[in-house]
């Protein structure tokens, strides 16, 4: 009988006599999740790494292929975050050229209504006169 995910990863920290309060604890999830997880059949690479991180025991003998996967996808977001950091810098320019140009429209609605209400104040006084 083949074990599915969870369990294994049930067997796992038992033999490592970890605390399932301190797993959930330091994987900042609630105890229930990871009563969750080991009744699942598959888990996710990263809760994967991260509980095997937590109780320091290396589960790429019971997960090669997902996590190969995993090393994989991770790369392409490396990259993909190094491509957006570029981008985002550039982005970052034209949202202060957006606010810029905003407010020098702002200014010159500004400018044309202190320029009205002062031409109709001169008008006013040259009626008054």
């Amino acid at each position: 009988m083949k074990l599915n995910a969870g369990e294994i990863v049930e067997h796992a920290v038992r033999r490592q006599n970890v605390n399932i309060s301190e797993l959930s604890r330091r994987m900042k999830v609630n105890r229930r999740t990871l009563y969750n997880w080991f009744q699942q059949k598959s888990l996710n690479a990263d809760v994967i790494c991260g509980i095997g991180e937590v109780i320091n025991y290396d589960f790429s003998k019971d997960f090669n292929e997902e996590l190969e996967t995993n090393k994989l996808k991770s790369k392409e977001r490396v990259l993909n975050a190094k491509i957006n950091k570029e981008y985002g810098s550039q982005e970052s320019v034209y949202y202060w050229m957006e606010k810029y140009i905003s407010l020098l429209e702002d200014y010159k609605k500004l400018l044309q209504k202190s320029s009205y209400e002062s031409n109709y104040e001169n008008i006013n006084r040259k009626q008054n006169d």
